[in-house]
């Protein structure tokens, strides 16, 4: 008869490799192995410990770290940094933010109405469903819904209010911001799904508030990493001949740098802009066509970035590689062309 202990045990390893996939948005450690980073050889978790490595992932290409389980199975799990977001514990940083927006936006556009959590009613006849953003007023006689995101709100969230915005006359211009517990830093990480899809939707960049930095946000671009495959060489006894793979640059798939752009004033820097219907390859939730309320800013990242994407992948497909490479993603999720037209924006917020 099987230990019931033993069920339990590997039931929780199951349910933390699954978390840990979501997270991480890569099911490339499901199976119980990863690759050395020094050899690309396969191995499974079981056979190794930690001074074996460096490991990664086949899959998204990131560090992986083995995990010894006293009980039963070891595994791999996803190393790679998330970025220092508010849960939906942080109410009081989520509080504080929202609070030193509003004064701020209050004391500078008295008659706008702003107010915190206001209610936008729903109509049966119109079919529009009732709205609450967490702050909302008027600038110039333009509406404006500013939420303030905690990492437990989901895409679907996110997508279902902007739609709503989009249906009101006149249209909500809608602006996400992201409060961090600390600097976000310098080192590459891995932004969560709803930071990629704000990122794409807001063309190419992410509002990031910090402790009282009160109306101030730090735009942040997500720059690709490349990793290197180690070139290997041994003796293929079946073809009886010896074989090259490796030695060539491959880029993270769910893995950023942050590109910082300077710091823009919410009532100083922002310009009102329709954001068109965009639909992924590669993702099952489109970004709804919407207005946004986004800086007003040239982009300071290299346009090509991602387009020097499609020469990295000829000559991927070119190179003699490992039969693992196979099953790497290429692209990532919203990895769509966001560097949009400055010129066709409407601006409305005068500098003060």
């Amino acid at each position: 008869m099987e230990d019931t202990s033993d069920i339990v045990v590997e039931h929780k390893i199951q349910d933390e490799q699954k978390k840990d996939s979501r997270l991480a948005r890569c099911l490339g450690l499901l199976g119980g192995t990863a690759h050395l980073k020094i050899s690309n050889k396969k191995v499974f978790a079981d056979d190794v410990v930690k001074t074996d490595g460096p490991f990664y992932c086949p899959v998204c290409l990131s560090e992986v770290v083995v995990r010894k389980c006293t009980e039963k199975i070891d595994h791999f799990a996803h190393h790679a940094r998330l970025s220092p977001v508010i849960t939906y514990k942080d109410k009081e940083l989520h509080d504080r933010c929202s609070n030193q927006i509003l004064e701020y936006l209050q004391k500078l556009f008295p008659d706008g109405k702003w107010e915190r959590e206001r209610v936008i009613p729903a109509n049966r006849d119109k079919l529009l469903k009732k709205i609450i953003p967490d702050i909302s007023g008027r600038i110039n006689n333009i509406p404006i819904a500013i939420e303030v995101q905690a990492s437990s709100y989901t895409i679907n969230r996110i997508s279902t209010k902007v739609i709503e915005y989009q249906k009101r006359n006149p249209k909500v211009a809608v602006l996400y911001v992201v409060p961090l517990t600390k600097q976000l830093g310098d080192e590459p990480f891995r932004p969560r799904l709803y930071e990629k899809y704000l990122h794409s939707m807001f063309g190419g960049k992410v509002y990031y508030w910090t402790i009282n930095n009160g109306s101030s946000l730090q735009p942040v671009h997500y720059s690709p990493v490349k990793r290197w495959i180690e070139e290997t060489t041994w003796f293929d006894t079946e073809l009886e001949e010896e074989r090259t793979e490796g030695g060539f640059w491959l880029t993270y798939r769910t893995i950023k740098t942050p590109n910082y752009g300077q710091c823009v004033d919410i009532a100083k820097d922002f310009i009102k802009k329709d954001r068109k219907y965009f639909e992924p390859k590669n993702v099952k939730k489109s970004i709804p066509e919407c207005t946004v309320y986004k800086d007003n800013l040239q982009d300071w990242w290299d346009k090509n970035e991602y387009k020097n994407l499609s020469k990295q992948l000829d000559i991927f497909n070119n190179a003699p590689k490992p039969d693992f490479i196979e099953h790497y993603k290429f692209l990532d999720e919203y990895d769509d062309e966001f560097c949009e037209d400055q010129n066709d924006a409407t601006p409305f917020t005068k500098h003060l």
